[in-house]
């Protein structure tokens, strides 16, 4: 036994003294700061917020009381110790190695240095190297330095490191102005101060167990206990602790102000992709300051915000979502919605008007949103057509109406409908059909060329998850004429997002692209040095789904589109634009995605209420707004998707071209650098539309904007050039590709 002990002094002997003349380095990591997220050309848009909130102070800014609190409760031998206390470090020690009840015996300097240094792990060896580098620590930095560094490095509870952070979000006031009383404009208040001080002070040890937000009365039993020792140590007076223990110190919980985002929908989309690449460290993502150049385009990001509140613009308007996508790399390049949360009705009627802006963090509409697609499914439709070898000129029957045989519908049968008064009664050609959104063609062609074969191709282009097998479609419960209906949109539920993507595969080739939201992330510039890249994001998720040959066609087909068929009044975008128009029954969802080749991008504009349905009788759910939609934005009658979906698609555009050609100006000079971007202008009535009855797509032309319609008037383009499609890239070598 003798031995032994011997043995142990002598290696507690050594490792100390081995402490005591190693080299030390003093520097402290720096406090976690906010990466940056930059677009695609370099313009920062927004800001990432370390999880913790930390900020240091100087010395000079620490009031006394606040010093005088903290050596009261924690180590009233401060200013008289070498860094260690050593009966209290042997006490705390036997306990540790004996597993007895912990009991705290660290200095203020030796709890700085494991806050800093060492770490919180409990174990002998870690209190002695604990006690080592606190006298080592004493000898180079005076006391002033040591307790200011302890003081920004306190952990205080619900995420806050250091008093600053912990007196702005606990009272409102940065830790200099713990005297300042706001209510009374008083900023001397020497008991607010003290009350505040000992707060902080008392919850130091244990800020989870002594959370004043959730347990304020055992707060304030810590509180007692600091003021106690303030008066033992002669430090203030025991009337004085008795007028700071009657001021309030109720925690206010301010949190500072976001920085502004210019993108939140898209930041909220980024950083879970940031996060799942392998390479992602939290501690040197916000430690290091970095960098992250996104995919997203400033100005069409902008141009979406204003589309969507200038024609959207009232309380009682529906939620909408707009989402590009670069159609040969993936890259997301805008993102955006308008009005999450419905206005608030009472009576039946709005009793206030919410703001329109994105809740940061809450549900994003333009990826997580599940709506029914309509007759946006047609182009697969189509697709899966000419992958099985027919023509876009093959002739099929259009009637009117079309009677479909199911076992499980009442009445044995299933009547479709086209969308236009009267549609129908003749032979189309594939192409002329898809331009007029003709029902009775293409739900009979879905069961045709199999709508299990539809299903998966939408899915593998990046529509949406394939639905139940069509053997089972009719005998399962619930509504089965919407799965019957499935070859013009019934039972597909998707995405704005996934809208984007899977006409992004046709527009490139027929080959799919996974969608992008960084390119690289980077440390913080300094100097000439431009930072080191620590990790990147390349196209992902390349394969074929269609041969080149169909995807053509299908692009064809959707040029008639705009040209002569649904969406004519994208036209006024100015640009070649194909794409496709989707309404659902009742208008209760409205699509138009379309591509644009000259930007090399599809977007997708959907609009439709929260809540799909509506009270029985009151035409209002309790909630706000809902069900289909009619009479908006100047729109007689029903919305279908060659309204106002493409009049916001239209509007971006336009938005776009004007933003850009500001832009330009102001950096010739030619316009000052605080211009304005260009003020939504007034909403201009939409003439009249022919309502319908008909669940789906119908061919609804808006009239081009004339040039008195807008103080901002943008030139349209009269003669539409033919849409072509730019060379497709290089493939890029995957296990998939074929």
């Amino acid at each position: 036994m003798l031995v032994g002990v011997l043995a142990l002094v002598v290696g507690i002997g050594t490792f100390v003294g081995g402490l005591l003349s190693a080299p030390i380095n003093l520097a402290v990591a720096p406090p976690p700061a906010s990466a940056l997220l930059l677009a695609a050309d370099g313009r920062q848009f927004a800001t990432v917020a370390p999880p913790e909130k930390r900020e240091e102070v100087k010395a000079a800014d620490i009031p006394d009381v606040m010093r005088n609190a903290i050596i009261s409760a924690e180590d009233e031998r401060f200013l008289r110790h070498n860094g260690v206390d050593p009966l209290a470090t042997i006490r705390a020690l036997f306990r540790d190695v004996t597993g007895g009840s912990t009991q705290g015996g660290s200095t203020l300097t030796q709890q700085y240095v494991k806050n800093a240094y060492v770490g919180n792990e409990r174990t002998a060896l870690r209190k002695i190297r604990e006690a080592a580098l606190a006298y080592r620590l004493e000898q180079r930095l005076s006391k002033q330095q040591i307790l200011t560094d302890y003081l920004n490095a306190l952990y205080l509870g619900n995420g806050l490191y250091g008093v600053q952070a912990a007196s702005k979000y606990y009272f409102g006031v940065g830790i200099k102005d713990l005297d300042w009383n706001k209510a009374a404009n008083d900023h001397n208040d020497q008991n607010l101060a003290l009350a505040r001080a000992s707060m902080l002070a008392g919850i130091a040890p244990a800020p989870s167990a002594w959370n004043p937000v959730k347990d304020f009365k055992q707060a304030q039993v810590r509180q007692i206990y600091t003021l106690n020792r303030m008066v033992a140590n002669n430090l203030i007076s025991a009337e004085d602790a008795t007028s700071a223990l009657k001021r309030d110190v109720h925690p206010l919980r301010i949190s500072p102000p976001e920085a502004k985002n210019l993108a939140p929908e898209f930041t909220d989309y980024v950083i879970p992709k940031l996060k799942a690449n392998p390479s992602y460290d939290e501690d040197t993502f916000f430690r290091g300051g970095l960098r992250v150049r996104t995919t997203l385009d400033l100005d069409l990001q902008q141009a979406f915000q204003m589309a969507l509140q200038e024609v959207l613009p009232n309380a009682t308007d529906p939620q909408a979502a707009l989402v590009a996508v670069d159609y040969q790399t993936g890259a997301v390049k805008a993102m955006a919605t308008l009005r999450r949360v419905p206005p608030k009705v009472k009576d039946g009627k709005v009793v206030n008007d919410p703001t329109a802006a994105y809740r940061p963090h809450g549900f994003n509409l333009a990826t997580n949103a599940a709506r029914s697609s309509g007759s946006t499914i047609k182009t697969f439709t189509l697709a899966q057509a000419l992958t099985d070898g027919m023509n876009l000129n093959d002739s099929v029957p259009g009637p009117v109406t079309l009677t479909l045989k199911c076992a499980s519908c009442k009445g044995g049968s299933y009547t479709v409908h086209n969308a236009g008064d009267g549609e129908g009664g003749r032979s189309y050609t594939l192409r002329n059909a898809l331009a007029s959104s003709i029902n009775t063609v293409y739900l009979p062609l879905a069961n045709k060329v199999g709508r299990d074969k539809v299903a998966k191709l939408a899915e593998r282009a990046g529509l949406a998850p394939a639905p139940p097998s069509s053997a089972s479609l009719e005998g399962r419960s619930g509504a089965p004429a919407n799965f019957l209906s499935f070859g013009i949109g019934g039972g597909v539920d998707v995405s704005p997002l996934g809208e984007a993507v899977a006409y992004a595969t046709m527009a490139n080739g027929g080959r799919h692209v996974s969608p992008m939201a960084y390119t690289e992330v980077r440390t913080g510039a300094s100097g000439t040095s431009q930072g080191q890249v620590l990790f990147n994001q390349k196209p992902s998720g390349i394969y074929r789904v269609v041969s080149k040959g169909v995807a053509q066609d299908v692009v064809q087909a959707l040029t008639s589109v705009v040209d002569n068929g649904t969406a004519t009044s994208v036209q006024a975008a100015g640009v070649p634009v194909f794409g496709k128009t989707g309404t659902t029954n009742d208008s209760t969802d409205a699509w138009f995605t379309g591509c644009i080749p000259s930007e090399r991008i599809c977007v997708s504009s959907w609009m439709g209420y929260e809540y799909a349905s509506c009270n029985v009788g009151t035409g209002v759910h309790v909630n706000g707004p809902c069900g289909g939609m009619h009479d908006i934005g100047g729109v007689k009658g029903q919305i279908y998707g060659g309204t106002l979906p493409a009049k916001i698609f239209t509007r971006a555009q336009q938005l776009l071209t004007q933003i850009k050609r500001d832009r330009a100006l102001r950096a010739q000079g030619k316009l000052p650098a605080s211009s304005p971007t260009p003020s939504p202008r007034p909403r201009v009535p939409v003439g009249p539309v022919t309502p319908s009855t008909s669940p789906t797509t119908r061919r609804t032309a808006l009239p081009k904007p004339s040039r008195t319609a807008s103080p901002t008037p943008l030139p349209v383009q009269t003669s539409r050039p033919p849409v072509i499609l730019p060379p497709q890239p290089t493939p890029t070598p995957t296990a998939s590709s074929p």
